[in-house]
């Protein structure tokens, strides 16, 4: 009985103690805390969000993957509400390295209670282009991300919702001089020959 449980304990350990250690790859979406972003700063700021059609998560961690000459994550914490669209939109801004850059991929997490039930499964198939400068914020869209998506249907898109997302951020972030981002309004997603599924 005792080795019982002592496995069920270690099980849990192992299971939670990955989970973390994922998460701490990846940055937070939106500080909560202040951010002191400027025109001066030796980064620019990548802005915008991540919109899903669900209220209800189908997975347990949301991890979008940043690349230029530093690869990073941004995660989305679906346990937890979102800004806009009656909690199902996310806002993100994430200082960045200046140069070209690219959102190619994302990482989905699932954590069970049995260990066989743990996983990570990454979408390709895409590539939304966005470019860094020194000091600019650069609005990069809403990416839509259908984590239901069945055979055939779209899983990640691309909108423009600079307005709203924008007067959202100036609430929330209001020592940035939001006035200053830029739209993009020619930015579109780009599919390869492999279509991003889940």
């Amino acid at each position: 009985m005792k080795s019982k449980v002592f496995k069920i304990i270690v099980i849990t350990f192992v299971l939670f103690s990955s989970f973390y250690l994922l998460q701490g790859c990846a940055v937070a979406s939106l500080p909560k805390e202040r951010m002191t972003f400027s025109k001066t700063s030796e980064k620019g700021l990548l802005v915008g969000s991540v919109t899903f059609p669900s209220e209800r998560p189908n997975f347990n961690g949301y991890f979008f993957r940043l690349t230029n000459n530093t690869s990073q994550e941004f995660q989305i914490d679906r346990s937890q509400a979102g800004q806009l669209d009656e909690g199902r939109t996310y806002l993100f801004a994430i200082e960045r390295p200046v140069g070209v850059s690219e959102i190619p991929s994302v990482r989905l997490f699932n954590n069970s209670i049995i260990i066989a039930g743990q996983y990570d499964v990454r979408t390709g198939g895409f590539s939304i282009p966005y470019e860094i400068k020194k000091g600019e914020i650069t609005y990069i869209g809403n990416i839509t991300f259908n984590d239901y998506a069945k055979k055939g249907d779209t899983v990640v898109g691309l909108n423009n919702k600079f307005e709203r997302d924008i007067e959202e951020l100036k609430k929330l972030q209001p020592a940035i001089d939001w006035d200053r981002a830029v739209n993009e309004t020619t930015r579109k997603i780009e599919y390869n020959n492999k279509k991003a599924r889940l």
